[in-house]
């Protein structure tokens, strides 16, 4: 008998180009309200998927190895689970499933993997890849980091995002760059899921495709990351100078920080999100989390601590 398989959208994109911003809006249109959510983070604490604010209980987090290196098995086995948790209904039965990629991964490892597993090839298919890319720093991110050339090679569809803080000659430039017919545009989460889909199904050729890209594993990255535990922050203007002062230390070695960091006397968090190239974190109140609280930084190696 035939079994339909169950859709998978792979969303990755490199550290701080804003794909997590953009698919806790994508959560909430239809068909990812109907999801599996499986988020993967390196780092001892997953700060994506405590903040993405999604409402099903289909989710998982993988902390700690990157899907596209030593991860592969648990991504596997994390499908088998949420499949037979489907089957039994002890979740809620989704149509689709969503996998949330480190800023660091290869799309290509992923997507071939869970063609070469018997049980999830079976039951599951690669629907798309969506790969996000900040404009501001694009030029410089390609050239100098492999796995960001991978995303992109690997991706369906490409969302320039971060396209309010440059200008129409510089997105110009930047299209030019990436060489890819299905490109879309965003400026705080403002491209939407529904346009996401009508650009995947738009016809486009493709010299390569992660499925065919030969790959080995495990592998590793040109980072590392580290995490600072902090019980808690008088307040907001405190941690803002605890993490300026973080920020200066590694200078051009810090490629990502964020964290949540629970507020002295309030029983809310604060959200801290820094990219390379940010002018400064951006630092807001969130409500109250369990999560472990500090802040997850995400370095070059031989960077000084």
């Amino acid at each position: 008998m035939h079994r339909e398989r169950i859709p998978v959208y792979v969303v990755t994109g490199f550290l701080g180009s804003g794909k997590s911003t953009l698919l806790a809006r994508w959560l909430k249109e239809a068909p990812f309200t109907n999801a599996a959510l499986i988020v993967n983070e390196i780092g001892e604490v997953g700060i994506d998927h405590a903040t993405l604010g999604f409402s099903g209980d289909a989710s998982m987090l993988l902390a700690e190895a990157c899907v596209c290196c030593s991860g592969l098995p648990a991504l596997n086995e994390a499908l088998e689970q949420l499949f037979w948790a489907r089957l039994y209904r002890s979740v809620a039965r989704f149509e689709t499933v969503v996998i949330e990629t480190t800023g660091l991964a290869d799309p290509g490892p992923l997507v071939a993997s869970l063609s070469l597993n018997a049980f999830v090839k079976e039951r599951y298919r690669i629907a798309g890849t969506f790969t996000t890319i900040a404009a501001p720093n694009a030029p410089d991110t390609l050239a100098h980091f492999a796995e960001a050339r991978a995303q992109l090679s690997g991706a369906d569809v490409v969302i320039v995002t971060k396209t309010d803080l440059v200008d129409a000659q510089t997105l110009v430039a930047v299209e030019a760059q990436l060489s890819v017919e299905r490109i879309g545009h965003s400026a705080n989460a403002s491209f939407g899921l529904q346009d996401a889909l009508a650009l995947l199904a738009r016809p486009a050729h493709r010299i390569e495709h992660a499925l065919t890209r030969p790959f080995s594993r495990p592998r590793s990255h040109d980072a590392i990351t580290h995490f600072i535990a902090i019980d808690e922050a008088a307040d907001i203007e405190a941690l803002n100078t605890h993490v300026q002062s973080l920020i200066d230390r590694y200078g051009e070695s810090l490629l990502r920080l964020k964290g949540l960091v629970r507020l002295k006397e309030r029983a809310s968090v604060a959200v801290v999100q820094f990219a390379r190239g940010d002018a400064r974190a951006h630092i807001t109140e969130g409500p109250a989390s369990a999560i472990k609280s500090g802040l997850t930084l995400i370095v070059r190696p031989g960077a000084s601590r």
